[in-house]
C-alpha cells in the first residue's frame, strides 16, 4: 500500500506572506520545498488564488498581480478547482461559523482532504477543532 502524504491546504494570507516576503514566508517556502521533492502534497482552492491575486491587483496593480499569478503557477501547489462537493461545504461553513465565504473555501477544502491548513488569518480559530491548524 502506498504510503499517505501529508497534505496541506494554503489560504490567501498563507500565501501572501510568500508572495510579498512577510514574516511567515519562510515556513511556507519550506513546505512548498517539501512539496517539490514530493515529501508533501500542498493544495489551494481556486477561490483562494483568486484572492491572492485580486488583492495583489488592488494593492501593487494589475500588471504585478498578473506577474505575481505567473511566478504562482510554478509552484508545487495543486490548484483545486470549484466542485459541487466543495461548495456546498462551504456554504454550510458560511453557514455556521463567523467566517469570510473565501475563508471557507479553504476550510472546506482541509477538511475534505484531512489537511493541515497553513494560514496566519485569526478567523480560522472559530473551526475550534475542526480543521487543524499551522499558523505562519
Amino acid at each position: 500500500m502506498p504510503e499517505v502524504k501529508r497534505t496541506y491546504v494554503l489560504d490567501a494570507c498563507a500565501l501572501l506572506r510568500l508572495a510579498q516576503d512577510e514574516p511567515g514566508a519562510a515556513r511556507v517556502a519550506e513546505i512548498l520545498a517539501d512539496s517539490a521533492s514530493g515529501n508533501v502534497r500542498v493544495l489551494m482552492h481556486q477561490i483562494n488564488l483568486g484572492e491572492v491575486v485580486y488583492r495583489i491587483g488592488k494593492q501593487f496593480g494589475w500588471t504585478v498581480a498578473e506577474r505575481k499569478r505567473g511566478e504562482i503557477s510554478l509552484l508545487p501547489i495543486g490548484i483545486v478547482a470549484f466542485t459541487e462537493e466543495l461548495f456546498w461545504q462551504a456554504v454550510k461553513l458560511k453557514a455556521s461559523y463567523p467566517m469570510s465565504y473565501a475563508d471557507c473555501f479553504a476550510a472546506a477544502l482541509a477538511i475534505k482532504e484531512q489537511a493541515v491548513l497553513l494560514t496566519s488569518d485569526p478567523e480560522f480559530e472559530a473551526l475550534g477543532a475542526a480543521v487543524i491548524r499551522m499558523v505562519v
